[in-house]
């Protein structure tokens, strides 16, 4: 089981020792292939507002954690390095987003083009959830709590 061996006490102790206090993400960034085509899906399909483009990055209007698309080719220029795209079946992360009915959501988000990765489902911790896919093949997480929170 995951976090077994996590004292809190102790990683909150070390945590005061520290000279960077990292609280919140300020941001998170995509590396896509093609910037169009990510922003379709994110602006047309999802429904996200676009703050602001400027070349091969752009920056969703997402509140307090904002969300920005950047290309793979510009991304690989800002590292010096060349970048793979991932494999479908090995997604590093999700982005998550709260909905008020996922099964309305995930149907929506489907017929708007979405690809769909796994249809509603009840979990274990008070939540039905759903996946679809973005152009990039990014896990983009629809959440409905079941339970008061």
């Amino acid at each position: 089981m995951p976090c077994k061996d996590v004292d809190l006490q102790t990683a909150n102790e070390r945590n005061c020792e520290r000279v960077v206090e990292l609280t919140a993400p300020d941001y998170m960034i995509l590396i896509v292939e093609d910037l169009d085509r990510a922003l379709h899906f994110y602006t047309g399909v999802l429904g996200l507002r676009l703050g602001h483009c400027s070349g091969d990055y752009a920056q969703l209007d997402t509140g307090a954690t904002r969300l920005a698309l950047y290309t793979r080719s510009a991304m690989a220029k800002t590292l010096g390095v060349s970048l793979d795209a991932p494999a479908s079946n090995a997604p590093g992360f999700e982005i998550g987003f709260k909905v008020a009915d996922v099964d309305a959501a995930f149907s929506e988000l489907v017929a708007r083009g979405a690809l769909p990765a796994v249809p509603p489902t009840d979990r274990f911790w008070g939540q039905r959830t759903a996946y679809v896919r973005d152009p990039d093949g990014h896990l983009v997480e629809l959440a409905q709590d079941l339970r008061p929170s």
